[in-house]
């Protein structure tokens, strides 16, 4: 799914966007996020990194560099920001925010809304108005990143 983004046309726009998450202007800027969570039950992080390298549903290392062990560097994406530390720089609910709609903060981000169907186009008729992500896999996989400390 994301990985048929062809890296030549995408590589500056990201990282634009890369620099000026590290700068914190993005950050700053940006609304404070999904303050409630999607489900009654808390994240799991373990679910959460499994959904995370999960071709068909996360699929976040195709874009984003994330601390597998054993994983070699190259075999990650570098379309994103890496997230070794996202943890750190980002508070739950804006990790929520970018994971359930991420065009809530850039309209052009090249990030799939793994939790939104609104708005979308050229969705392929047997996937239209399905979220990529169950509400519990995105508490999930917000878990999972809020422990990249």
């Amino acid at each position: 799914m994301v990985r048929q983004h062809h890296h030549r046309n995408v590589r500056l726009t990201a990282f634009g966007v890369a620099l000026a998450l590290m700068a914190g202007s993005a950050v700053e800027a940006a609304p404070r996020g999904i303050a409630q969570p999607l489900t009654a039950m808390p994240g799991d992080p373990a679910n959460g990194f499994k959904v995370a390298l999960d071709f068909n549903r996360g699929d976040c290392d195709a874009c984003h560099r994330l601390p597998v062990p054993g994983r070699p560097a190259d075999s990650f994406g570098d379309i994103g920001p890496d997230l070794t530390h996202v943890g750190a720089a980002l508070t739950v609910p804006q990790l929520r925010q970018r994971i359930v709609d991420p065009r809530a903060l850039d309209p052009q981000t090249l990030m799939p809304a793994f939790h939104s169907t609104d708005g979308l186009t050229r969705v392929d008729p047997k996937f239209a108005g399905k979220p990529i992500l169950t509400a519990q896999e995105v508490e999930d996989v917000v878990a999972y990143l809020a422990t990249l400390k």
